[in-house]
């Protein structure tokens, strides 16, 4: 039995893993809304290896955080399966260092309207913050350890001011086991986590 796992809080990526928590699929599509891939490229997937949805294990999804559209959509086509009884998991992509015994550190990921989204942790502690651009070099000078979602969720000046970093796209591709070990073993599933709530989200630009 298999576990399916998406993604939509930036680019879309789609998924499958065996009973050991490793990859059998994972396909990412960059560039593409959401609403125009995830539900076909789930379901040819699923085709892809004979696997009806009623049978999957474990649907596990990303909830943030990202912006109101596209986690709205996931969470609405996760619902899907619910009628399947598929049990549901879901975590942040910030989460993903701790799941590999990451003590400390710091997540950024663009929340674009000029301004980046922060989550720095240390010994149990958090801290989320939006931070605008004209502020994130001085920033970038008191921070180590420092993570990103992937290339793609940043831009060019952002990527420059960063010395060293590591991909949490990456590392969930490259060692699924002990970050799914985590996801499943969460007693509850993480309420979506918009970079910011959507009457600001759709405010038009002053």
């Amino acid at each position: 039995m298999t576990t399916l796992f998406i993604d939509t809080t930036y680019d879309v990526s789609l998924g499958l893993l065996d009973n050991d928590r490793k990859w059998i699929d994972l396909r990412k599509f960059k560039g593409q809304k959401s609403s125009v891939v995830l539900q076909s490229e789930t379901f040819k997937l699923l085709n892809d290896y004979s696997i009806a949805p009623k049978t999957l294990k474990n649907l596990v999804h990303l909830s943030g955080p990202g912006f109101y559209t596209g986690l709205r959509l996931s969470e609405g086509f996760c619902d899907v399966f619910k009628f399947f009884g598929i049990p549901q998991k879901s975590f942040y992509s910030f989460d993903i260092p701790k799941f590999c015994g990451i003590k400390e550190g710091v997540w950024i990921t663009k929340a674009y309207r000029g301004e980046y989204f922060f989550h720095a942790w240390k010994e149990g502690a958090h801290h989320n913050e939006m931070v605008s651009a004209k502020v994130f070099e001085s920033k970038m000078s008191e921070l180590n350890n420092i993570f990103i979602h992937s290339r793609e969720s940043m831009d060019e000046m952002s990527l420059g001011l960063i010395p060293q970093f590591i991909s949490t796209s990456d590392l969930l591709k490259q060692t699924p086991e002990p970050i799914f070990l985590g996801v499943l073993s969460l007693g509850e599933t993480r309420e979506s986590f918009y970079f910011r709530p959507p009457e600001d989200e759709f405010k038009a630009n002053p």
